[in-house]
């Protein structure tokens, strides 16, 4: 039988927290991180509260980041995300919603369990958090805004 293939993310930094960038890792036979730049959370954070949406600037941020991930990565398997916030839901229905808007040919088989702190994933992000690495892509504000 062959074993499938499991994937993990993890974040360095949570959305919410403006005075950090925020690193989303995705770790398995590749090592993919983007990390989105404390400046630019800002600049979104303001938008999604000027568009009347601030309850989902992280929801809708955490779930841009993973799909920017997905794209570049195309992680065929099993996608496991570590629950970052409780409303697990709500953040795979936002995934699929902006795979979907964007018209990204790729139907991701998403579950949310805790990754742990040993895990590759969290590694990969804590190294690039400590600068230890380098991210494969920072992000501008036209690269996220262009997802939301």
């Amino acid at each position: 039988m062959k074993k499938r293939i499991v994937y993990q993310i993890d974040q360095s930094g949570k959305i919410e927290q403006t005075s950090l960038n925020t690193i989303i890792a995705l770790v398995n036979n590749i090592r993919y991180a983007v990390v989105l730049p404390k400046q630019v959370k800002r600049l979104l954070q303001k938008i999604f509260r000027n568009q009347q949406r601030p309850r989902m600037f992280i929801y809708d941020t955490f779930a841009a980041l993973i799909v920017l991930v997905f794209i570049k990565t195309k992680p065929v398997g099993k996608v496991v995300i570590d629950k970052e916030y409780g409303n697990e839901d709500l953040v795979k229905a936002r995934i699929l919603e902006f795979i979907k808007m964007h018209k990204i040919h790729y139907n991701p088989d998403i579950e949310f369990a805790l990754v742990g702190k040993s895990s590759q994933a969290h590694i990969h992000a804590a190294k690039i958090a400590n600068k230890k690495i380098p991210p494969n892509l920072v992000l501008a504000l036209e690269d996220i805004s262009a997802l939301l």
